[in-house]
């Protein structure tokens, strides 16, 4: 893999497994533990501006492996509301809530990769703790903690110099049931923050994981890319996808 100086996430190969999932999901969804929301046209397109803001940052050159508390935030509201301003504004209550629940529970996570990458511990151990530590009880975010967290979990990777991973038909159902094991664990896992030791098997799981399914997703050249995906007449709309967000936004 290339320096991390030089090293960007490749949007055209990551958009070209994206569209082979969507393509299978139905297989996918019928074969899983936990069955999901579609994979459509609006996700993936979310996810694409995700990958792209973090091509942004990289271009800077970065000092840590970890995006800024900032950065969590604003990937979290990309994946729901994409990079429209209007759509920003009106779910102004649900992002204000969104950063006050985020700023409640960050630091748990902070210590523990402060711990851990003050020991320079296997960049795959790390990565698979931060998506856990984002996903499971208590959630990082009020929704969206499956995607943010991979997010977060792949710019480590790339900033340690080894190869992230993307969602495939192939490693989909692996991955949506290793997920649902995550999110749907009873136990707090802050509870035994120290060692996380009921975690041991789900952390395992997910390192291992990762370090299989990695695959060179990246680019010497800063990728350029336009929004191209939002065919509404195949996906669900935007005022669907964000009524939950819209709702939680006017409690209190």
């Amino acid at each position: 893999m290339k320096n991390i100086a030089t090293a960007y996430f490749d949007l055209r190969k990551i958009y070209k497994c994206y569209q082979l999932v969507m393509a299978d999901f139905d297989r996918i969804n019928r074969t899983i533990s936990c069955q999901r929301d579609k994979f459509d046209n609006v996700i993936a397109g979310n996810m694409l501006h995700a990958y792209n803001h973090i091509n942004k940052r990289l271009a800077l050159a970065p000092e840590k492996a970890i995006l800024s508390l900032q950065e969590m935030l604003e990937l979290n509201m990309i994946v729901h509301l994409g990079v429209d301003a209007d759509a920003r504004e009106e779910y102004c209550g649900f992002i204000r809530q969104t950063e006050e629940k985020f700023m409640e529970r960050i630091p748990f996570l902070m210590k523990w990769y402060n711990r851990h990458a003050h020991r320079e511990d296997d960049p795959y151990k790390i990565a698979a703790g931060l998506y856990v530590r984002v996903l499971a009880e208590p959630q990082l975010f009020f929704d969206g903690n499956h995607r943010t967290g991979s997010l977060i979990a792949n710019f480590y990777l790339l900033m340690k110099e080894k190869d992230p991973f993307v969602l495939t038909p192939h490693n989909a159902v692996e991955f949506f049931n290793l997920a649902s094991d995550v999110k749907f664990k009873k136990e707090d896992i802050r509870s035994k923050f120290k060692r996380a030791i009921g975690w041991h098997d789900e952390l395992a799981r997910m390192r291992a994981f990762l370090e299989a399914n990695a695959q060179p997703f990246t680019t010497d050249v800063m990728p350029e890319w336009t929004s191209q995906l939002q065919d509404h007449t195949e996906s669900q709309s935007l005022s669907k996808m964000s009524r939950k967000k819209k709702a939680v936004g006017q409690q209190g």
